[in-house]
This record gives C-alpha cells, sequence and structure tokens, in this order.
C-alpha cells in the first residue's frame, strides 16, 4: 500500500500546502513575495524576535543583522543579495562587503537601512534621528516626508501619474508655485538631515530618469536644487556634497533636455562643491559630463579635453565605478575624433577597472554604471570608429542584458537600439536598419527627451541615401505620422 505523501505548512502563513506544491510557500504567499520584490516585506512582530535574528541584533553589526534577514525562514527561501541591496540603494559587492566586514558605524547609514528594513526601533542599539530631537527636548522639523513609492506594483497607476504625485510632493511650494512668494530654503524631510533628505530625493530621480526623461524631471529638480543651494549657503556643514551631487543630477537632465546654458552652470557647480566638499570622485565625475555635453554638441576637441582633466585626477583617490566612468569618456571622445588605438585602449581601461567592481564603496550617483552601460558605451565606441560589425554584436548583447538587468531602463533601451539601427546601415543592411529604428521610434513617444529625439532625427538624416527604398519610405511615413 503506497504511503500518503506526508503534510506540509506554508512557511509563511502556515496554511496547509497542496500535495503537488514543491514550494515553501503557498500560491498565495508565493505572489506576494513576488511582489515583495520592489521592496522590503511586511513582516510580523515575531520575525525580529528569532533567535538567530535577536543574535544578529544583539551583537551591533548591520552585516549580521542584513545576513539573518536575507535566511530568515519567514521568506520561504533565502533572499539573494542582489535583492536586499537594491532595496538599500547599494550594490551586491557592497552588501556582501558589510556582511563579511567590520560592523559599520556611520549613524546615517544605520538609520536608513533600520528605517528601510522596518526594524523597530526599541531592538535598536542606536537612536534613529527623531527620537534623538525628541530625546533631546528639540521639536521636529515641520516638513512633509516624500513617500518613495515601487515604481512597478501591479496596480499602480501608470507611471506618468505616479511620477508626476511624486514631484507635486516635492514641489508644491517650490518657486514657480507661486511667482510673488520668495525663495525659501528648502527644509529636511522628516527625521532626517538635509544630506539624508536630498539622498533620498537624488534616488527617486535616479529611478524617474531612465523611464521618463529630462524633458520631464528638469523643472522639479531644479526647483529643489535652487532652494537647496540657500539652505547649505546658511549652513554648509549639512548637505554641502549631497547638493553638489543633486546639481550633477540636474545638469545631466539638463544634457538630456538640449538646456545647454543651464547644463553647463549645474556642472560647473559641482565640480565645485566636489572640490570644496574634498570629494575628487564627484569633481571628476561632473566634468566628466561636461564631456559628454560638449561631444552631444559636436565640439569633440573640447570633449576630449575635459575628459583627460577628469582623468588626472589621483585614480587612488577614485572607486573603481568611477574609474571605468571617466575611461567611457575619453573613449568616446577619441572615438568621435576618429583615434582609434587611442579609442581602444581607454576601452581596455574601462574594463580593467569595471572588474574591479566591488573592492570600495561606491557613491549613489554611480548606480547606472553597470554591465549594461558598459556594453552599451563599447558598442557606442565601435559605432564612432566605423566597426559596424562589433557594434552590432556589442549593442546586441547589451540589449539582451537590459532586457534580462533593467527592463525598465526605456530610455536607454531606445538609445542602443538607436545606435544599432545605425550600425546596421553602415554595413549596409536597410531593411533591418529601419525595423530596429521603428522599434525605437515607437518606444520614444513614452519618454520626454530631446537627446532621444535627436538621435532618431540623426538616422533619418543618414538613412537619406537609401530614402528611394521600400524600407527607407516605410520609416519616413512612420516617423511623419508620429509628428
Amino acid at each position: 500500500m503506497p504511503t500518503p505523501p506526508k503534510s506540509r505548512d506554508c512557511a509563511r502563513c502556515r496554511s496547509r500546502l497542496a500535495t503537488d506544491n514543491a514550494d515553501q510557500l503557498c500560491a498565495a504567499c508565493r505572489r506576494k513575495a513576488a511582489d515583495d520584490l520592489v521592496k522590503p516585506p511586511q513582516v510580523p512582530r515575531s520575525f525580529w524576535h528569532d533567535d538567530q535574528m535577536r543574535e544578529a541584533l544583539d551583537s551591533w553589526h548591520f552585516g549580521r543583522i542584513f545576513s539573518a534577514y536575507r535566511l530568515h525562514p519567514f521568506h520561504g527561501r533565502a533572499l539573494s543579495q542582489e535583492l536586499v541591496a537594491g532595496w538599500l540603494n547599494i550594490t551586491q559587492a557592497q552588501l556582501s562587503r558589510i556582511e563579511g566586514g567590520r560592523a559599520p558605524e556611520e549613524l546615517s547609514k544605520l538609520t536608513h537601512w533600520a528605517t528601510t528594513l522596518g526594524i523597530p526601533s526599541d531592538l535598536l542599539w542606536f537612536k534613529v534621528r527623531e527620537e534623538r530631537r525628541h530625546a533631546e527636548g528639540a521639536v521636529p522639523h515641520q516638513t512633509s516626508a516624500v513617500q518613495v513609492r515601487p515604481l512597478h506594483r501591479k496596480g499602480d497607476p501608470p507611471l506618468a501619474l505616479a511620477a508626476a504625485g511624486l514631484m507635486s510632493s516635492l514641489t508644491g511650494h517650490l518657486p514657480g508655485a507661486n511667482a510673488e512668494e520668495p525663495m525659501r530654503p528648502i527644509g529636511a524631510f522628516d527625521g532626517l538631515s538635509l544630506a539624508e533628505s536630498a539622498s533620498q530625493v537624488l534616488t527617486l530621480f535616479l529611478q524617474l530618469d531612465a523611464q521618463l526623461g529630462g524633458d520631464v524631471l528638469y523643472a522639479p529638480l531644479s526647483q529643489y536644487v535652487a532652494r537647496m543651494a540657500l539652505a547649505v549657503e546658511a549652513d554648509p556643514s549639512d548637505g554641502l556634497l549631497a547638493f553638489g551631487q543633486l546639481s550633477q543630477m540636474a545638469g545631466w537632465l539638463a544634457v538630456d533636455g538640449n538646456r545647454h546654458g543651464a547644463a553647463r552652470r549645474y556642472l560647473t557647480t559641482a565640480a565645485y562643491v566636489g572640490h570644496e566638499a574634498d570629494d575628487p570622485g564627484l569633481a571628476a565625475s561632473a566634468t566628466a559630463y561636461m564631456s559628454l555635453h560638449a561631444m552631444y554638441r559636436g565640439q569633440l576637441e573640447p570633449a576630449l579635453a575635459l575628459a583627460r582633466t577628469a582623468r588626472a585626477t589621483d585614480e587612488s583617490a577614485l572607486t573603481p565605478l568611477t574609474r571605468t566612468m571617466l575611461a567611457t569618456r575619453e573613449a568616446r571622445a577619441h572615438a568621435g575624433l576618429g583615434h582609434e588605438r587611442n579609442s581602444l585602449h581607454a576601452l581596455d581601461e574601462m574594463r580593467t577597472a569595471f572588474e574591479q567592481n566591488g573592492e570600495a564603496e561606491e557613491p549613489l550617483w554611480l548606480s547606472y554604471v553597470d554591465a549594461v552601460e558598459v556594453a552599451a558605451q563599447e558598442g557606442a565606441c565601435y559605432l564612432g570608429l566605423g566597426r559596424a560589425k562589433e557594434a552590432e554584436t556589442v549593442l546586441a548583447g547589451a540589449l539582451t542584458l537590459l532586457d534580462e538587468q533593467a527592463p525598465h531602463r526605456v530610455r536607454d533601451r531606445v538609445h542602443y537600439l538607436s545606435r544599432l539601427a545605425k550600425a546596421h546601415l553602415l554595413r549596409p543592411d536597410v531593411e533591418q536598419a529601419c525595423f530596429v529604428a521603428t522599434e525605437a521610434l515607437e518606444l520614444s513617444a513614452a519618454i520626454g527627451s530631446a537627446r532621444v529625439a535627436e538621435r532618431l532625427g540623426e538616422f533619418r538624416e543618414a538613412l537619406a541615401p537609401f530614402a528611394g527604398t521600400r524600407a527607407g519610405r516605410e520609416f519616413e511615413e512612420r516617423m511623419r505620422s508620429m509628428g
């Protein structure tokens, strides 16, 4: 007589699992677990009283807390370092180093991590900022906290509407809402310093940038930065470096929106703050953005000079991802000038630097420098050098990586498709070039980026010799129909 299968319970809700369910969670809890990919799950109070979790909390070592959190039986299966790192706005390599290294001590980081994971304050060995203010008899700052919502949850409103609501919470009282209202310094969010508040804003705009573009995001961020400048001028001890980082972000959005004067002003400000705050990485990065801006405007010699200036920074003061990004800027400038040997050498240096990723803590503003970005920059260089076959291979690989690792980065996808279309046209494979360019054109309708429109316009110009072909006529008609 066959032995009946042993009954099993869901690791989360403790309901009886179906006999054909090999998972540790029931179907409902598995769906909930998938939803939790965008942010930490809501956990019961008992979660924090698990033996391993209490032992980790009692160790006063946040790395051990992260490890206990990831391996907690509540989740049904171990959470990956990559997933948890995404919630914390750090890289997987950084989380691995925190878990295996000495106990972190920087209070702002401990507070951010504890708040993100929802650890009850009475179980912590330190007080969060709001509790410290109450304990010292101070009155908490009365400003509304920004709620950074996940961007990809089922049932959420369309991204444009969600983003509009988020930015409204940032800019509802900024200059421009009431032309007669004088500009006032920006305040910190509840329970946070101005620097910590600015970090939340930067995180938000980094997330939205890949999906909406500079045309949409520039105005609210530039207004926030204008008011932050007043606050930092009054008290440089709280937020100077964060102000520089947001200035760089505003400069990038201005570049993306073809606001050339504004781009120069913000990037110059970011470089200045980098020097004033003794952050050579920020100063070099802002200079490298100036190089990219010059390259987009066809000023290739100045672009190369700026890229070389940025790379002249003492490398021992730069993180691996900073060195990776700086090398891409020089490689792109050399490629634009037709300096094949120098461009390929800079690409080799880019790869070497990227292989060292994880050896140091990386700043938040470099979160876009990943394997996708590295492949895309390499493809752009091959395209600039006229090496069509290599450009096709590398750009196709970048698109595959993008689909696998960051499908929400719509603007990047349009850029990579536009470059791939140009590579096909160099072969020339007009039909395939137009097919790829049409996909880019249709996706571009969801993005507010003058730079994207320029790239598609450049393809249209390059297509002119093939305007009489069927594929060329169909692309032209499609582009006209979209205005």
